[in-house]
């Protein structure tokens, strides 16, 4: 019997998890605490020695070390076409980027909390997550999946999706539409799933719904099946 593992189609087309939120003024203790909360759950799982923010700095210490290497990155200008780093926009929150490097997959979290506003066309608080893989097929189904609890769990989401190039390039949702993709979380306060598309499943998680679809669907079955089941529930957009 082969114990071979079939790699995702979407494990080596640049698959992220993203996240949005829908709050604001969120605290920089707040923000330390999910955020670290959010990168024991993927050390566990994809076992990473340490994270660092591109400064080089390691995260790690006491609450108040972390409290302060958030409130070191704050949201800053940006400086068109060059490397030059803008200055600091006091009270628009806080921006960094933290990367680990696991024996498969090196996952990287970009982070954007604590504006004082929701956003009105965009989303002022959200989360990106890479999932880098480290040779070819190195990604499993299962990392997707443990990627997803662990966004679910930690970081209090409106809808996060876990997608691929080609499923992004068809479904073309952002801002606040809820996303497309091989994994659909949604949370109960945005909306209920009754029904999903044939071939797609459903189940609970953190206070959510997760729609799965088959990880060997071409990109263009995911975004018909997902689009029919966001119809079918009468979802679109995460209220603001």
């Amino acid at each position: 019997m082969s114990t071979a593992v079939t790699a995702p189609v979407w494990g080596n087309q640049r698959a992220n998890v993203r996240a949005i939120r829908v709050a604001a003024g969120e605290s920089p203790e707040s923000i330390a605490a999910r955020t670290d909360a959010l990168l024991r759950e993927l050390k566990a799982a994809f076992d990473v020695p340490e994270w660092r923010l591109t400064s080089g700095q390691v995260w790690e210490g006491s609450p108040d070390a972390l409290v302060d290497l958030v409130r070191s990155n704050p949201v800053r200008e940006l400086v068109g076409g060059s490397e030059e780093i803008g200055e600091a926009l006091q009270g628009e929150g806080y921006s960094f980027v933290l990367s680990g490097a696991g024996g498969r997959v090196s996952p990287r979290v970009w982070i954007a909390a604590g504006n004082p506003v929701v956003g009105r066309r965009l989303p002022t608080h959200h989360l990106l997550l890479e999932l880098r893989e480290m040779y070819v097929g190195a990604i499993t189904a299962g990392d997707g999946d443990a990627a997803c609890a662990a966004v679910a769990q930690t970081w209090e989401s409106a809808t996060f999706t876990l997608s691929d190039d080609p499923v992004r390039q068809l479904a073309r949702r952002g801002n606040w539409k809820i996303g497309i993709g091989y994994r659909t979380w949604i949370s109960s306060e945005v909306g209920m799933v009754s029904r999903v598309a044939h071939g797609l499943t459903a189940s609970e998680l953190a206070g959510g719904m997760l729609i799965s679809a088959p990880d060997d669907w071409a990109a263009e079955r995911v975004v018909a099946a997902m689009t029919e089941t966001l119809a079918a529930n009468g979802l679109d957009e995460v209220p603001h």
